[in-house]
């Protein structure tokens, strides 16, 4: 599944390079805009990988020896510059007309030639060969390799007119991917999310022109499937650690799991108490209210069981799971009995924003009720 995905992104992307007159053109009279456009489509139609390569092809025919250094460098540092560098040899602008614009391109070559030189010097030093990599970078890099087969569906997305079988939830369970690796992996969509929803508010010039190929709908579909991506990669990680095997000791005692747990145990204002922390401890169900922000949360159970770690919750389904603030936190509770229904009951009438909760309980949260 996961190669033929792969093998279908690199066809349409070497089609729609291949074939140059389907590139964008710089319009030299609104430079601003036709540059902006131009770097929208190729964040589109091509991934790091292909950005690399732009940047490696350019130099090559330039400066050799700049080639040779970028080749040492990860994929994921050519994005947005490997662009400007297919502009350049496609002859639709220059290194000086690029720097009287900004200095974003000279200043990420800098950037990046000291990085690789950097390499350069650690080889040159070493006393004897070693493959031995840090883990925050083998996380790193496993995060880009699997991300670079969520990004082949982004662009299989675009190209079927914004629609989509990919599954990003059944791509993390078949790779079994760790629960960090997940969040790193959300968080390098996060960006493309944003850039997409500023684009649909249309109040920044520069992106409505960037995404002008796609329509308003198409730009709604394409920040719904990015979101699902990120809602997706946060659910796995509450997956993973629920599926975490359990260390081979003695079960520590509710009381001893709750120890670190910090909470406000009254709150006068809305003569509201909390339950002891250790009836969280195997519930399916906790509420939560934090008086500082006037946030109320549920938490939901992945598999009908949640704990603590420190002074946070953990083992809730990010889908089922959410907070909404209270614009009449006095009318609310008001006579409400702190019960499972007539709490899911009070909820669903509330119009505020509904947010993903991070689990995380402070001095400032009662702890309502466990169930």
């Amino acid at each position: 599944m996961a190669v033929n995905t792969a093998k279908r992104r690199a066809k349409n992307n070497a089609i729609l390079l291949a074939q140059k007159k389907f590139e964008p053109t710089i319009d030299q009279i609104d430079f601003t805009k036709s540059l902006s456009r131009a770097l929208g489509y190729y964040s589109v139609h091509t991934g790091v990988k292909e950005q690399k390569v732009f940047a490696i092809e350019f130099f090559s025919k330039k400066e050799p020896k700049i080639a040779k250094q970028l080749k040492k460098l990860p994929e994921y540092r050519f994005s947005t510059f490997g662009s400007l560098c297919r502009l350049m040899t496609n002859e639709q602008t220059d290194l000086k007309q690029l720097s009287d614009y900004s200095p974003f391109f000279t200043n990420t070559l800098k950037s990046m030639l000291e990085d690789s030189q950097k390499v350069i010097e650690k080889i040159e030093v070493a006393k004897e060969p070693t493959n031995v990599v840090s883990i925050q970078e083998r996380m790193e890099e496993k995060a880009h390799e699997l991300a670079s087969e969520i990004e082949g569906a982004l662009d299989d997305f675009i190209l079927n007119g914004c629609k989509s079988t990919f599954s990003t939830k059944n791509y993390l369970l078949s790779n079994q991917v760790a629960g960090p690796i997940a969040k790193r992996i959300g968080e390098l969509f996060v960006g493309s999310a944003q850039e997409i929803r500023e684009a649909l508010e249309g109040e920044d010039e520069q992106l409505v022109e960037g995404y002008s190929h796609l329509s308003k709908r198409e730009l709604k579909k394409f920040a719904e499937f990015l979101e699902g991506i990120i809602t997706d990669c946060q659910q796995q990680v509450q997956t993973a650690k629920a599926n975490r095997a359990p260390r081979k000791r003695k079960a520590q005692p509710p009381s001893k799991v709750v120890a670190k747990m910090k909470y406000m145990k009254e709150f006068t204002d809305l003569n509201l108490k909390s339950i002891k922390p250790e009836t969280i401890v195997g519930s399916s169900e906790v509420w939560v209210y934090n008086t500082k922000y006037r946030k109320v949360t549920v938490y939901k159970a992945i598999n009908d069981v949640l704990t603590v770690k420190g002074t946070t919750i953990i083992g809730f389904d990010v889908k089922e799971s959410k907070t909404q603030m209270l614009r009449k936190p006095d009318v609310f509770f008001k006579g409400l009995v702190l019960g499972k229904r007539p709490l899911n009951g009070a909820m669903k009438p509330l119009t505020t924003t509904v947010t993903v909760p991070n689990g995380r309980v402070n001095e400032e949260c009662i702890l309502l009720g466990a169930f």
